[in-house]
């Protein structure tokens, strides 16, 4: 029986939906990758050559609606700043989360992007283990050493395992694959890498120190060999925190319904099916174009002495025949024929628009009308938001990890906007306001007017009370001169 590396077993729900993933991924990538696929995404025609299949696929336009969508729900979920509680000594921190100059903002909106796409991504917190032993919080930060975060897409996170561990059911292994870079002994110049596979786990141990058994977080690192037998690389790792073990796994799901490893359907799933639809009719359409558009000459009543000789067109070419009832012409395309190929791409277009639109519907409750329920929700409900908050308290989660880390532990928050749209203010409204604050009601005091202003997004978010009214007071004209003077 040939070897069979063991660490790179898929969980089921990998295997099932990772057509589906490559699928979205395929859509957001756009024509390049769509074209790669080939006959997964365009199936050839009947009898079609190679060269014949490759003109017909070369000649069909696949128009990236898909990539259009996500990024701009994606640009709406991050039209404002997200709300991240920290303290003072971690923001510094935040700037380079991943200590390869990305940001924990960059991280955030990479994490969006890839839950729209797939409806799945992952965070890793981690903290260096090599020459920490015995250092504290202080000597770590002064040497430079701190917890960082890395990002894992759904198809990096290849399998994973639960388990009831102290009455709560918790993530007890995952498997991360990986690509590293390997040297070549042959060209120091090349870029070479090879697959590896992160696992995370909590196996029992016994702490001599403690004299228990206890589940305690376990990181290893395994490669595939030449016989394709696991290799490890490396020890064995057991991260401290604090100078503690650690009885979870820092590793937190970001998904469109849940921060568990449970897997979902990408939320934009008829929207890439649709946008590959629209690709395929494309390909049908410019093929009959092809075809039907170019000149092609018929001859009747003229039949060549020499069988190998050639007729040419254009102003340098005439023909003459011996025969005088001898005809020729060009055969011309006429009837509905590529019209309904035209239509059915435009209804695809108008399906697309309403696919995309359709994760900023509010959900209906049967006792509500969907005016009752905008105006009560305004969108909290909707399915982007929904996907807005899954994000965030993923991302909670894991900076409150890294605050922890980094000696600073609390209860630390990140909210992603869940105002997608810029709400309109009716001169009406203005009025009103105005009037509430001249008279003194409650809640209209200069702070709470501007409050509600900024709310509103009549004013800048990054703008102050006193910017504001300083800035008023410089364009105010100068009081007239009363005395004569």
């Amino acid at each position: 029986m040939p070897n069979q590396s063991k660490v790179s077993t898929q969980h089921p729900a990998y295997a099932d939906m990772l057509s589906q993933w490559q699928k979205a991924i395929d859509c957001t990538t756009g024509q390049r990758a769509i074209h790669a696929a080939g006959k997964t995404y365009l199936p050839a025609l009947k009898d079609q050559t190679d060269d014949d299949y490759n003109a017909y696929k070369l000649r069909a336009l696949f128009v990236n609606y898909s990539w259009r969508s996500v990024s701009a729900l994606v640009g709406m979920m991050f039209r404002k700043p997200m709300t991240v509680d920290v303290p003072e000594s971690i923001k510094p921190m935040l700037e380079d989360v991943t200590l390869s100059g990305i940001s924990f903002n960059t991280l955030a909106q990479e994490a969006a992007i890839e839950v729209l796409t797939t409806g799945r991504d992952g965070i890793l917190v981690d903290y260096p283990s090599s020459g920490t032993e015995g250092m504290t919080v202080a000597m770590a930060e002064a040497a430079g050493i701190r917890p960082i975060m890395a990002r894992y897409p759904a198809t990096s996170i290849l399998n994973w395992k639960t388990a009831r561990i102290d009455n709560a059911t918790v993530l007890s292994m995952v498997t991360l694959q990986e690509e590293a870079e390997v040297a070549d002994p042959e060209n120091e110049f090349a870029h070479k890498t090879e697959k590896r596979f992160r696992v995370l786990d909590l196996p029992k141990m016994f702490l001599p120190e403690t004299g228990e058994i206890k589940a305690i977080y376990r990181q290893r690192v395994f490669r595939i060999n030449d016989n394709k037998d696991d290799d490890q690389v490396g020890a064995d790792i057991f991260p401290k925190m604090n100078g503690k073990y650690l009885s979870r796994i820092p590793f937190y799901f970001l998904g469109t319904l849940t921060t568990t490893p449970e897997v979902v359907e990408p939320p934009l799933i008829d929207l890439f099916d649709v946008n590959l639809d629209h690709y395929r009719l494309s390909a049908d359409h410019k093929h009959g174009l092809h075809f039907s558009g170019l000149p092609t000459a018929w001859i009747s009543g003229y039949t060549p002495e020499n069988q190998s000789e050639k007729l040419y067109i254009g102003s340098s070419a005439a023909w003459t025949f011996p025969d005088p009832t001898a005809k020729a012409g060009y055969l011309e395309f006429s009837g509905q024929g590529l019209n309904p190929l035209s239509e059915e791409m435009a209804k695809d277009e108008e399906r697309m628009a309403i696919l995309g639109a359709r994760l900023l519907s509010a959900e209906k409750k049967d006792s509500e009308t969907s005016q009752t329920a905008q105006i009560h929700r305004a969108g909290e409900s909707s399915v982007l938001a929904s996907i807005a908050e899954t994000i965030s308290s993923g991302l909670t989660m894991a900076l409150n990890t890294f605050c922890e880390w980094a000696g600073q532990p609390g209860k630390w928050s990140v909210e992603i906007n869940r105002d997608f749209l810029p709400p309109e203010v009716t001169p009406e409204e203005l009025k009103g306001w105005m009037a509430a604050w001249m008279s003194g009601a409650p809640g209209f005091s200069d702070q709470g007017l501007f409050n509600l202003l900024k709310k509103r997004e009549v004013v800048a978010d990054d703008v102050t009370l006193e910017e504001e009214q300083a800035r008023i007071g410089e364009k105010k004209p100068a009081a007239p001169d009363m005395t004569g003077q």
